[in-house]
């Protein structure tokens, strides 16, 4: 008969491969989306990877109520530093997006009348 250390472990060990599986599905899945060129399979796959994110939300929570999965907080200085970084490679993107159509535009034949 397995004691209870036994048991914890070999519950901590299941949902920690139950945790992982759900990252590299989610991962999967978004690769999935980026190349799907069917529009309702698209659609599909955004659905199913919003139901992995659920299911991974739940693992990660029940494993943190039982003490499996405790990471550090995140600190103030490190949350300000990476929404800074997210905003400037955003401001970046749209001016990229910009130039992109003028130049675009700038190509096309002009058309006379």
């Amino acid at each position: 008969m397995p004691n209870q250390q036994q048991e914890q472990l070999q519950d901590r060990d299941i949902m920690q491969n139950i945790l992982i599986d759900t990252k590299y599905m989610a991962s999967a899945i978004t690769q999935y989306i980026l190349e799907a060129t069917n529009e309702d399979l698209r659609r599909d796959y955004m659905t199913v990877l919003g139901e992995v994110f659920a299911q991974q939300k739940q693992v990660y929570d029940v494993m943190q109520q039982k003490g499996y999965y405790n990471p550090k907080p995140a600190q103030q200085q490190d949350i300000t530093q990476v929404q800074s970084k997210f905003q400037q490679g955003q401001q970046t993107g749209q001016q990229g997006q910009s130039q992109t159509g003028q130049a675009q535009q700038q190509k096309q034949p002009q058309m006379q009348s």
